[in-house]
């Protein structure tokens, strides 16, 4: 069972599954509440993160997955399959296995018969263990956690109508009396209690009560009761005999299916005190046929925002239909959705199958209006073109309400009550603007003048109080001052013209000529986001006055900054930027344009791995003036962080161009950051571009760091092919460096899966060539991992000086990222030699210059060794945080090798703590891992944990078997524990003989 309704958590026979941490739950939460239906990767993230999620989020979120579907292994049932970019929680059992799906399909079986409703409503609540989504928080999760609320509170007031359709009525006032306290102006519980006070004699009482709700609705809303309990009132003052024989005509209305699809509400809404009063009014009133009353103003008014805080307002006098509904009138991209296809989408909202929804328009507004006939409905019909479009989807009779926003004045629509918006008025202007910051600012007079430069627009006000949140050292007056420079006056878009596309093109038109060409060239941009750099290059400017033009667009909120320095287009000002460069400049304008930026971003890169991976192997390039300066570290990998994205976008969204060099430049980068997937996407490009042009050169390139990119994902078969091949292409050509380097990586491939005989050979051949061609870089990688053999081997004074070597060519070329892996291997070494002391010292200073450096492959083997040699300490606590710290990276960055050598360590650690049953699953995963990759030395590291382990447990049949198969794998991969193995097999002889 899965359980959202309380504290998140999921159980197979009554025992708790493990979870993970409360970010991975509501990963769980994101995919469950849309159980069936598939959800993008990014909606995900934007769920579990929110909007300013951490450029790793999506990495961590495949390994929250990955985790979720092992967690979720013992539940039958229920899987999370990957559907292109998207996720889906798919659960396939008899009876419903989400108890959020049990409780919302015993609600829709409350119907019909009066008892067996209370028992189906009962029971759903039932299901209810206190708040919902307990342990996991977030923006999203708050928001969907008081929509789930809403519905159970929905539930409980249809389970009171059910009660008293079954003619229930003293024993409900006690429960209705605390409720009725709770929620003094919802009608629908006022209701309820007078028809539970009259049942049980308390004629007096109810009265008193109805003058009690009425004189707080009256004072606190201005508005009298509505029609229903106006009419429960004088039914009592009439003893009306219905009252006791019959159930009330609104809990009759409501027993068909409700549907609850409003959008959540605006938290931080402000002001618009006459207009909701108006909009009450209009609803208060009784009438004999649907009330519509339109909305309209200008584009960023917040006439959806009034239209759905009025619908929250007003649900519970609409308890059967709550819809919403985009008409798209002024949607990019998008036509005005026609009124047929509007009536198909809302007709099966309301659970009509698709097969009974006529072709023709008259047909389906006459099955819309016979649907709602009796029903207490709430429309939010938004965004409507005109009234013609909006005409068919109205309800035919009373007890309907329908919201209409237009930036049109529909006068044309029959019966409406109108309610413009205008801008605000200056001090709710000043409050929205307040509430949006988040705090109330010393200085009064330059919060009045910001307001008034926004126009008193609410859009406009939001967007400048979010920019001064997020800039620190910004007062009031700075940001008044910076609009007033840049010219905003946003209250210029208040023309007859009301559409989108319009306000936009106004915006745009006040732009001088200089803007304008910018503001179109963006719209180029393949990323998500860019720089002012990156904007220069566009443009063909300087970076210093394309960051002063940028910071104007900000103003003018044709950009906003995602973070200080970097720049996004809305979705929609993309395509309007992107349809302007299209039919404003001229195809070789747009393809230089895209050249220069291709050419900085380029030679950028270049410039930032020149710093963070000096010597190594690189094309030449072109030094760009436009490019920002690196001189250091820390900038060049700020800079190669936020523009991963664009980087790898760049140079596979084009025709090729710079694809093989950014191919070989980012190679370093994205290998020890641990980004595998962008560098399958962007080598894999390299190379098909490579290929189809004939460069044979750029092919082999691209070939070999396609292989590395696929051993890091533990795909040794496809490594070891795409090396051989690139192996073949080098000497085709004569390409010793690329032989070298090949010879080297496929020694890398052959480690991987525990081939010491092939992996010596070409990391012996890797050496030799790099010491003829004075490849220093080279020399030191290769030397290193003669070491790393030699140690698997059994021959530790050979590997010590391997890795010493390393250590001083790599100190002598200052290669920061080979001093580390020297230092790593050295301790590796020096705990096999019982040095433990000087292993966890080299171990020490490895880890050190990984976090500095941000190299987080370095990062998880380091924090391997050293959680191995702290278990050999019997220093367990310190190396479990150590071991889990290497399988946390392992998955992050997918390195399924480094998993399975964390979860093999994790498996000694926790044996030798004395908890044999904890190591047993830790290997076994460990095993399942390597059998997957071909890793023979993980395979029979597994089965000798195992071993041990079942011996612990006094399962000597078992331990048999698994030391039988790790001393196989020992002897085939010529490994030294096949003697300590040995060793163990014999002991188990005697003491089998013995007994």
């Amino acid at each position: 069972m899965l359980r959202l309704l309380g504290e998140v958590r999921a159980e197979a026979d009554g025992q708790p599954l493990d979870l993970g941490t409360p970010r991975q739950r509501c990963v769980l939460v994101a995919l469950a509440v849309d159980t069936g239906r598939t959800v993008p990767a990014d909606c995900l993230v934007e769920r579990v993160w929110g909007l300013d999620a951490a450029p790793r989020a999506r990495a961590t979120l495949h390994s929250y997955v990955s985790r979720l579907r092992r967690a979720l292994d013992g539940l039958e049932g229920v899987s999370i399959v990957r559907r292109s970019g998207s996720y889906v929680l798919l659960v396939d059992a008899p009876e419903p296995l989400l108890d959020l799906q049990r409780f919302r399909d015993l609600r829709a079986q409350a119907r019909g018969d009066d008892s067996a409703a209370v028992r189906s409503l009962t029971d759903a609540l039932a299901l209810w263990r206190g708040e919902a989504l307990t342990g996991v928080d977030g923006e999203w999760v708050r928001a969907e956690r008081e929509r789930l609320e809403q519905e159970r509170l929905t539930v409980e007031h249809e389970l009171v109508d059910a009660r008293l359709r079954a003619g229930e009525g003293q024993e409900l006032v006690g429960e209705l009396s605390a409720r009725a306290a709770r929620h003094p102006l919802n009608e629908r519980v006022a209701g309820q209690y007078l028809l539970a006070l009259y049942r049980a004699g308390r004629t007096t009482d109810a009265l008193d009560h109805y003058r009690h709700v009425r004189g707080q609705l009256v004072e606190e809303l201005g508005v009298e009761p509505g029609a229903a309990l106006q009419e429960l009132h004088r039914q009592v003052l009439a003893a009306d005999p219905r009252l006791v024989a019959a159930v009330a005509e609104s809990a009759a209305r409501a027993a068909a299916h409700p549907v609850h699809a409003l959008p959540h509400d605006v938290e931080d809404f402000t002001g618009r005190d006459d207009e909701l009063l108006r909009l009450f009014d209009a609803t208060a009133s009784v009438s004999s046929s649907t009330v519509i009353v339109a909305i309209d103003g200008m584009a960023g008014v917040g006439k959806t925002a009034l239209a759905v805080h009025t619908a929250h307002h007003l649900a519970d006098r609409y308890p059967d239909v709550q819809l919403f509904i985009d008409l798209h009138a002024h949607t990019a991209d998008l036509r005005p959705t026609d009124s047929a296809a509007a009536l198909a989408v809302l007709l099966r909202s309301i659970g009509v199958a698709g097969e009974r929804v006529p072709d023709g328009l008259e047909e389906r507004a006459v099955l819309w209006r016979a649907e709602l006939a009796g029903r207490k409905a709430l429309l939010v019909l938004d965004n409507a073109a005109s009234a013609a479009q909006v005409r068919p989807l109205l309800p035919g009779t009373a007890d309907c309400l329908a919201l209409v926003t237009s930036r049109r004045r529909l006068t044309d629509l029959d019966s409406a009550r109108t309610v413009s918006l205008d801008v605000l008025p200056q001090r709710q202007a000043v409050e929205l603007f307040t509430r949006v910051l988040g705090y109330e600012p010393a200085e009064r007079e330059p919060v009045a003048d910001v307001a008034a430069l926004c126009g008193h627009l609410p859009l406009a006000l939001r967007i400048a109080a979010a920019r001064l949140r997020s800039r620190s050292v910004w007062t009031v007056e700075h940001l008044a001052e910076r609009l007033r420079d840049s010219g905003q006056r946003l209250n210029e878009l208040v023309t007859g013209d009301r559409s989108v596309a319009a306000a936009l093109h106004l915006s745009y038109l006040h732009l001088d000529a200089t803007r304008q060409r910018l503001f179109r060239l963006l719209g180029l941009h393949p990323g998500a986001d860019l720089d002012a750099h990156a904007a220069a290059a566009l443009a063909d400017a300087d970076p210093v006055e394309t960051e002063r033009l940028l910071e104007e667009l900000v103003d003018l909120h044709l950009l906003h900054q995602s973070e200080a320095g970097r720049y996004r287009m809305h979705d929609l000002l993309r395509a309007f930027a992107s349809e302007l460069a299209a039919t404003t400049e001229s195809p070789s304008c747009r393809r230089e344009s895209l050249t220069r930026l291709q050419d900085c971003y380029l030679a950028t890169a270049a410039r930032a791995m020149d710093v963070v991976a000096p010597g190594a192997e690189r094309t030449n390039v072109r030094a760009e003036a436009r490019s920002p300066v690196l001189s250091t570290y820390a900038q060049a990998m700020v800079w190669l962080q936020g523009e991963r994205a664009n980087l790898v976008v760049t140079a596979t969204s084009t025709e090729g161009a710079h694809s093989s060099e950014l191919s070989t430049i980012l190679l370093r980068y994205l290998d020890l950051r641990g980004y595998h997937d962008d560098a399958l996407v962007l080598h894999s490009h390299a190379h098909a571009v490579a290929r189809g042009r004939g460069d044979v050169v750029a092919e082999c390139q691209a070939l070999g760091n396609l292989a590395t990119a696929h051993e890091r994902l533990g795909r040794y078969v496809e490594a070891e092919a795409h090396h051989r091949k690139a192996l073949e292409l080098a000497r085709s050509v004569g390409e010793i460096a690329l032989e070298g380097r090949t010879h080297n990586n496929l020694g890398n491939v052959y480690l991987a899966v525990a081939d010491h005989r092939n992996a010596l050979v070409h990391y012996q051949q890797a050496l030799d060539i790099a010491a003829r061609t004075g490849n220093r870089l080279g020399h030191c990688r290769s030397a290193n991992n003669l070491g790393i053999v030699c140690e698997r081997l059994g021959h530790y004074d050979e590997a010590f000086a391997h890795h010493n070597s390393a250590l001083a060519l790599a100190q002598e070329i200052d290669d920061v990222a080979g001093r580390g892996y020297a230092l790593h291997s050295l301790g590796f070494v020096l705990r096999r030699l019982g040095r433990h002391r000087e292993a966890l010292a080299r171990l020490q200073q490895a880890l050190t210059i990984a976090v500095d450096t941000g190299n987080r492959s370095l990062e998880g083997y380091t924090a391997l060794g050293l959680g191995l040699v702290q278990a050999d300490q019997g220093r367990f606590a310190e190396s479990a945080t150590n071991l889990r710290t290497a399988l946390t990276v392992g998955l992050d960055s997918g390195n399924r090798g480094l998993q399975a050598e964390a979860l093999n360590g994790l498996g000694e650690s926790v044996r030798l703590s004395g908890d044999p049953v904890r190591a047993l699953a830790h290997h076994r995963e460990a095993l399942r891992l390597a059998e997957e990759t071909g890793d023979r030395y993980q395979q029979a590291c597994g089965h000798d944990g195992l071993a041990h382990g079942y011996r612990m447990v006094n399962q000597a049949v078992r331990a048999r078997q698994h030391w039988s198969s790790a001393l196989a794998l020992y002897v085939e991969t010529a490994v030294p524990e096949a003697g300590a193995v040995r060793l163990q097999l014999s002991t188990l002889d005697e003491r089998s003989a013995h007994l």
